[in-house]
Order: C-alpha cells, then sequence, then structure tokens
C-alpha cells in the first residue's frame, strides 16, 4: 500500500475506469516535488541555496499545474481534449518510478556480490538479466507460438529491438547523463574482463544469425535456434565456472 500509494499520487491517470479528480490534481502537484527530489539527491553534499531553489521552482510548477487542472478537469470524466499532456506527464512519471526500482535493484545487486564476493558483472549476466528479460521472454514465446508468421515476425523484432533499444538509448543516455554530471572530469569505468566476455559472447549470438539465417534461405528453425541456446549455456556456465573459483581471470595489475 505505501508503494503503490505513492505511484499512484505521483503518476497522473487519465483511463476513464480509474479517473479520479482528487488524486489528479495531487498527482500534478507532487510529481514536480518528486522530480525535484531525485535532483538533490544526484549531489553527495548540495548547498541550502540549491535545494531551496530547486524545491521551490518544483513547487511553483506543480502548485501551477494543480490549479490548471482543478479549472480544466470534472469529478464525473477524464479530460477528452489536451489529452497529450495528461499522457506524457504519466509517462515520464512512470520512466521516473522505473528509474527508481532500478536504482534500488542495482544497489541491492552490487550489496549482494560484496557480501558473497561475486563480481557485479557475473549478477548483472544471471540474476538481472532474468529479471529484466523475462516478461519479454513471455510475450515473445507467445506471439512466436500463437500469432502464426506473423507472430514469428514480430516476435523476431521485439527480441532484437529490445536490446538495441537498451544498448544505444539506454546506455547512450545514462552515458550522457554521467557525462554531465562529472562535466568537465570523464567517467572512468574500470577495467572488468568478465564484461569483456560478455559482449564476445553477445557478438557471437549476432553473428550465428548473420550467417545462419541467409544460408538457410531466410527460414528460422531449430539450427539457429539451437545454436543461440548452446551460445547462451555456453556463457552462463563459462561464467559459473569461474565464479567458482576453478577458472578465474588475472588480476590486470599483475600483469
Amino acid at each position: 500500500m505505501p508503494l503503490y500509494l505513492t505511484r499512484r499520487l505521483t503518476i497522473p491517470v487519465v483511463c476513464e475506469r480509474r479517473w479520479s479528480k482528487p488524486m489528479a490534481i495531487a498527482s500534478v502537484i507532487l510529481a514536480p516535488i518528486l522530480l525535484s527530489t531525485l535532483w538533490v539527491a544526484q549531489y553527495e553534499n548540495p548547498r541550502f541555496e540549491t535545494c531551496v531553489l530547486v524545491y521551490g521552482v518544483g513547487s511553483l510548477i506543480g502548485i501551477g499545474l494543480g490549479v490548471l487542472a482543478f479549472l480544466t478537469t470534472e469529478e464525473s470524466s477524464p479530460p477528452e481534449k489536451c489529452l497529450l499532456p495528461w499522457l506524457a506527464g504519466g509517462f515520464l512519471m512512470s520512466v521516473t518510478w522505473s528509474y527508481i526500482t532500478a536504482q534500488e535493484l542495482v544497489a541491492l545487486l552490487v550489496s549482494l556480490g560484496y557480501v558473497f564476493g561475486i563480481s557485479p558483472s557475473i549478477l548483472g549476466l544471471t540474476v538481472l538479466a532474468w529479471g529484466n528479460s523475462l516478461s519479454d521472454l513471455i510475450t515473445n514465446s507467445t506471439m512466436a507460438i500463437n500469432g502464426g508468421a506473423e507472430g514469428v515476425q514480430v516476435a523476431i523484432s521485439g527480441c532484437y529491438a529490445g536490446p538495441i533499444f537498451n544498448v544505444l538509448f539506454g546506455l547512450g543516455l545514462s552515458l550522457i547523463g554521467s557525462c554531465w554530471e562529472s562535466y568537465p572530469e570523464p567517467v572512468s569505468i574500470s577495467l572488468d574482463p568478465y564484461l569483456l566476455e560478455t559482449l564476445g559472447f553477445l557478438l557471437a549470438g549476432l553473428v550465428w544469425g548473420l550467417v545462419v539465417l541467409p544460408r538457410r534461405g531466410m527460414k528460422l528453425d531449430g539450427v539457429l535456434g539451437g545454436g543461440l541456446l548452446v551460445i547462451y549455456l555456453l556463457s552462463v556456465s563459462l561464467r559459473l565456472v569461474q565464479t567458482s573459483g576453478s577458472l578465474q581471470f588475472l588480476d590486470h595489475n599483475s600483469l
């Protein structure tokens, strides 16, 4: 209930079945304040003047949006005109809550890595990857099995389009934010041979699909799927062996 209530009070909803004018007004008032809180949280030791300025701007924007929502909405039904700002606000706050959840999940994974002595890249390859991809796996499998030829095409497109979006947009946006925050200092990424190994297996899967599909007349069969499964199982097995201590990369400081 606490998590549901905070999300409900900060995400604007214009669905007719869930419409509530008091909730809608509260969400447009509190959403900028939540964004202000996240903005201030990016600083390790924010100055008092910065906090006052950020929270003041957020509060003024929230109050203005609240007054506007109060004057332009009705108790009985959601607004029928100017839905784009409501939908854009709902999307932005949904992404914000996904960001908050992802931050906590990453912190939890790093803590588990410290406690059990597991590399963060190993946790990312297993626990984080499985949890992040489980919904996509169910959706794509359902489309491929029950959707016919078009369903298979949609599933294949989704399998490749999702990682492309995450790598190009998600990673690109994250790096821009990191560089902006640490400017003019560069962003340093620690050398992790496990990460390079993961990228190697990812490249192997892409090359396998690029080679097998044209040779088999762009027809999907067990050869493509079996090869991809073998590559994935090899990557996970190798990582588990490395975790158990049977096979470890040499520390780059000792080279």
